[in-house]
């Protein structure tokens, strides 16, 4: 009788994990702890350093993020998207070879990044430029390896290691920070190396690399260069039409005015990985043939509906604990809070449109919605930052998520016209 109900509860389980809830859950829960560490991160470094250490460390995440997408050239989107696949020949050890020949380059970017800003208003000494550029590169492993492990839906594995990574993150901040040692510099550098040690692990998980490949690593590298070059754009320009804004306001306002928006974009940040959650699993199970373009699309609704609640208690959460967790030097925060909140509601209408797009769409078309939506809100971007500071970085991001929102529906129901046409 115990051997029946172990047998019937597992059975429960397995069932219950392979519907989109439970797939959603497992792909939540690492970013639900990366948050959580994210949290701690923000909170803990804002009330030691301040707006302008704050601002500083936000800047170096957007360096090592930007960086590493740009020399990625979209192999991280196009290998995950064929090793769904099971008729393609594309295998982990393309993209972790590609990626490994692919990391000079973005270490090149990074320096080039960090050497630019330093010619502005924003002044990096050497062991914080030192600190950006490995954090690059671990943020460029770390990507190659869990592009990897979900492509190879092994949502729990790449749980385990976030896991793990968090707590040893965590648990280094706070020694650094009763020992006194807790800089932006050493701050940034925790990160890299948790994000290091991740990518390590994941990648040295049984069953992930094949041994004895030989020479056959680069057979399909133009493969997947080809398919990534569209989502690269999109993802590149994506990427700047959500951190562009910092970096702008590094060099027009300096480190303090990032840090107070940084403050401003933590919550609805954070809560963006519900609907990416969601969408990962919504396109990979239809890329699988496991769901159809109804499926997909009602899901989607009902996630934008459950987020639009979200989001409103997150706004009346937020404007009251910003000075309290980060203290009264970020009360200016709260002004820009509800515009920013309003514009992730747009965001969620392109995730759900974007994940439909990667489950059904060619990886050479997926990009075209972030490359004209990211395009407008960098511009605006660049237009309104110099004269409205952190209110034109706030209506930039709205205006521009709106443009990006309709965009994605446009060509997402053209693209799906075209899957559902006899």
């Amino acid at each position: 009788m115990t051997v029946l109900r172990r047998r019937t509860a597992g059975g429960r389980f397995a069932g219950w994990s392979q519907r989109v809830r439970g797939e959603s859950v497992m792909v939540l829960s690492p970013r639900i702890v990366s948050a959580g560490v994210g949290v701690v991160f923000v909170t803990l470094t804002a009330r030691v350093l301040g707006p302008t250490g704050r601002g500083e460390i936000a800047v170096a995440f957007t360096i090592a993020y930007l960086t590493a997408k740009l020399a990625d050239l979209g192999t991280s989107t196009s290998g995950r998207i064929h090793l769904l696949d099971p008729d393609h020949q594309v295998g982990p050890n393309d993209i972790a070879s590609l990626t490994i020949a692919l990391i000079p380059l973005q270490a090149i970017l990074a320096v080039i990044a960090v050497g630019l800003l330093s010619l502005s208003s924003l002044r990096l000494d050497l062991s914080f430029s030192m600190a950006v550029i490995g954090l690059s590169t671990a943020t460029m492993m770390l990507r190659g390896a869990v592009a990897m492990l979900y492509g190879l839906r092994r949502y729990a594995v790449v749980l385990m290691a976030e896991t793990a990574a968090a707590v040893i993150e965590v648990v280094a901040l706070v020694v650094l920070w009763l020992g006194g040692l807790l800089t932006a510099a050493s701050a940034v550098t925790t990160m890299g190396i948790g994000s290091a040690l991740c990518a390590a692990w994941l990648v040295s998980r049984p069953g992930v690399l094949q041994r004895g490949a030989g020479n056959v690593l680069t057979t399909h590298w133009r493969t997947l260069i080809v398919d990534g070059i569209s989502p690269m754009f999109g993802d590149v320009l994506f990427f700047m039409a959500l951190r562009l804004d910092r970096l702008v306001l590094a060099v027009v306002a300096g480190a303090h005015q990032v840090g107070l928006y940084a403050a401003a974009m933590a919550i609805p940040e954070t809560l963006r990985i519900l609907p990416m959650a969601v969408g990962q699993v919504l396109a990979d199970r239809s890329r699988s043939g496991i769901d159809s373009v109804v499926d997909v699309r009602r899901h989607g609704r009902l996630v934008v509906l459950g987020y639009l609640l979200v989001l409103i208690i997150g706004a009346l959460v937020g404007f009251v604990a910003l000075p309290l967790a980060f203290g009264e030097g970020f009360s200016e925060a709260r002004d820009v809070l509800v515009i920013v909140m309003i514009a992730e509601l747009f965001m969620s209408v392109h995730l759900m449109q974007q994940a439909a797009l990667l489950g059904f769409g060619r990886p050479r078309g997926i990009g075209v919605p972030r490359v004209i939506g990211g395009a407008v809100t960098v511009v605006l971007g660049l237009v309104m930052i110099p004269t409205w500071g952190l209110h034109g970085a706030a209506w930039a991001s709205l205006i521009g998520y709106a443009v990006l929102a309709a965009t994605a529906v446009l060509w997402t129901n053209r693209e799906l016209r075209r899957v559902q046409a006899p």
